[in-house]
């Protein structure tokens, strides 16, 4: 039997999502409250479909079709797993409070001038260190497919990253913490955290390299062919530097910036013994108006 998840959101954390939240099929329409007798929010109404609030936490993962379902539910049960491996003490894919690189993170997005982030598949940590080492520059919001077991420690929503449940420019930045590999459609992900950052807002994107070997372009090929695979147990997808870049400026940044975090950040580079660590810095091009 599956054990009792333990998630909550406080009521003030949920209230001010409010703000922010949007029905994921059409980020056009806000969502409207329903509550019960006692005033709780047990729901959200979008214009054709209501999605349950549980423990104050909103659900809004869309009904999709059965291919895209199966893709999210096997990613789901895999995050579960790791998870688990995480909790019986295995560092796995979540940042734990002494990670360095992710010290490193929150410090280089803090100085990009703060204020309130989207962190695009959260996971299920309490408060992430590069939360932690941001503050108190930047106010976090979560988003995540996974429900998880934990209280968070900041506003969080269940959703999608190719369907954010957000409003147009509501955000002054976001981040993707080593998850942009695990999306299902990496480019719509992009494209749809570029409609809910503010014009020239940043983008960070947290990701291990892969590099330009056979066993990569065997894999980009049968990407290319229509034939889907998983490039390891890990990761959905796989990018080198090149790649990603030009997949950011496709969806709408321009990069300014890549760091090489192995190199500035590991405590002995000389012996890192998986150097390949970058954070792309990137801005949300400004939307030029026609005169007249």
């Amino acid at each position: 039997m599956e054990a009792t998840t333990t998630a909550w959101q406080s009521t003030q954390d949920l209230e001010r999502l409010l703000g922010f939240l949007a029905c994921p099929l059409n980020p056009s329409h806000p969502l409207t409250a329903v509550r019960n007798e006692a005033g709780e929010i047990v729901a959200l109404q979008s214009e054709n479909a209501e999605y349950p609030v549980v423990r104050g936490i909103p659900c809004l993962l869309p009904e999709m079709k059965t291919d895209a379902g199966t893709d999210l539910s096997m990613w789901q049960s895999n995050l579960k797993k790791m998870w688990q491996e995480y909790q019986d003490g295995e560092p796995g894919v979540f940042t734990s409070n002494t990670h360095e690189l992710g010290v490193a993170v929150g410090e280089i997005i803090a100085r990009s001038g703060g204020k309130t982030y989207l962190d695009v598949g959260c996971g299920a940590m309490p408060h992430p260190v590069y939360m932690r080492s941001s503050r108190p520059k930047v106010e976090w919001v979560g988003v995540d497919p996974f429900f998880g077991d934990v209280h968070r420690e900041f506003p969080f929503t269940q959703g999608q990253g190719e369907y954010l449940p957000f409003l147009t420019e509501v955000f002054d930045g976001a981040l993707f913490a080593s998850t942009i590999y695990h999306m299902l459609d990496p480019l719509r992900a992009l494209q749809r955290v570029h409609d809910i950052i503010k014009p020239n807002g940043m983008l960070f994107i947290w990701y291990t390299a892969m590099r330009s070997n056979p066993r990569y372009w065997i894999w980009k090929g049968l990407r290319g062919l229509g034939l889907p695979k998983r490039y390891n147990r890990h990761f959905l997808w796989a990018f080198t530097p090149t790649a990603l870049r030009n997949l950011v400026e496709r969806a709408g940044f321009k990069v300014r910036d890549e760091v090489f975090l192995c190199e500035l950040y590991c405590e002995d580079f000389a012996t890192c013994d998986h150097p390949t660590e970058y954070l792309i810095v990137a801005e949300r091009l400004s939307i030029e108006k026609s005169p007249g």
